[in-house]
């Protein structure tokens, strides 16, 4: 008999044949987490379970792989899912050596967690998941990230505690000590893992739990459904996530949630009144100021905080104080005449 691959060992190699070609879903530089569900199917996956996978993968760093009869899916934190291979009998064949490999005998179902390295962190391999991805990532996510049991049980904690309070006093009765003893400080309280905060988002407030480090662009796309700001570069340099606090420009990628609080935030989703759009909106279609359009929401946001600042006239002070904003497309030149546009001065 075969020995199963144990939690520290190395990952088996295995490869998945595809019309795309051959893939190697289990391999090194990456973490991955290693899912074999065999009746899962891709409409299984509502908005709900979607963003828990979502949430899970983040928190572990990892890009998910299933393993399915229909077929190989690849999630990735902030990808939609991609499938990778439809279903064959060459590729039930592959998948089914992959489950001998991993030790997944018969119709069960496992969950892997697969460090950088290749090193298997966490193996659940008697399992029924069926649709309940989402559950079974989250509780193997806690698992892998869940703090080191302690040295000694809590009565073993009790005992040495009396042990050592006898043997303090025995030993300052022996040395006539009548100093009173200083009490000990109270431990600090551990820090919350989340936070409850309300964001003023267009007018609506909307009561939200998040971890202190989640971004207000994660908020806004993640928590409260309003894409329309999107996330390009997630480091502060191409402005798409450009949103308005308090008729400011900010770029929500570098703006905690947490620090959102109080503040009036508006969003592509909420500049047009109703079915009327923004002057501004109307001068980007007038002067055909876009292109692909993923730019876009941020260029009309940051350019309507630009007008009310009032601090840049000219077309070269427009483009230095746009200069923020890329567009990939080079619509710049559309772009700053549609700006003047709205603001009345165009030639």
């Amino acid at each position: 008999m075969a020995t199963l691959p144990a939690i520290g060992s190395d990952a088996p190699e295995f490869v998945v044949h595809s019309p795309r070609g051959a893939l190697a879903p289990v391999s090194t530089g990456e973490p991955r987490v290693l899912a074999f569900v065999r009746a899962w199917r891709a409409e299984h996956l509502g908005r709900e379970d979607l963003h828990a996978i979502r949430a899970t993968l983040r928190g572990l760093g990892a890009e998910l792989v299933v393993l399915a009869e229909d077929g190989v899916w690849s999630f990735r934190p902030d990808d939609d899912p991609d499938q990778l291979a439809d279903y064959s009998d060459r590729l039930a064949g592959d998948v089914a050596t992959a489950a001998l490999l991993y030790g997944v005998r018969g119709a069960r179902d496992a969950v892997f967690v697969i460090d950088a390295d290749g090193t298997i962190r966490f193996a659940h391999r008697e399992l029924d998941i069926g649709p309940r991805l989402a559950s079974a990532l989250e509780a193997a996510a806690e698992a892998v990230l869940a703090p080191p049991p302690p040295l000694f049980t809590r009565r073993e904690w009790v005992s040495s505690c009396l042990v050592a309070g006898f043997a303090f006093t025995f030993l300052r009765a022996c040395r006539g000590d009548d100093k009173a003893a200083v009490p000990a400080p109270e431990p600090a309280a551990p820090a919350p893992n989340e936070l409850d905060i309300v964001l003023d988002i267009n007018g609506k407030r909307h009561q939200l739990r998040v971890e202190p480090r989640v971004s207000l662009l994660d908020a806004l796309r993640e928590r409260l459904d309003l894409t329309g700001t999107k996330k390009g570069c997630d480091a502060g340099q191409c402005g798409a996530c450009t949103v308005l606090a308090d008729g400011k420009r900010v770029l929500s990628c570098l703006t905690l949630a947490a620090t959102a609080q109080g503040k009036q935030i508006t969003t592509i989703e909420g500049v047009a009144d109703g079915d009327k759009l923004h002057p501004v909106q109307t001068a980007f279609v007038e002067h055909d100021a876009l292109q692909c359009g993923f730019c876009t929401p941020g260029q009309i946001t940051s350019a309507i905080g630009l007008i009310a600042e009032d601090r840049a006239h000219t077309d070269d002070e427009v483009r230095e104080h746009m200069s923020g904003n890329l567009c990939r497309c080079g619509a710049y030149p559309n772009i700053v005449a549609a700006i003047q546009a709205a603001r009345g001065g165009s030639k």
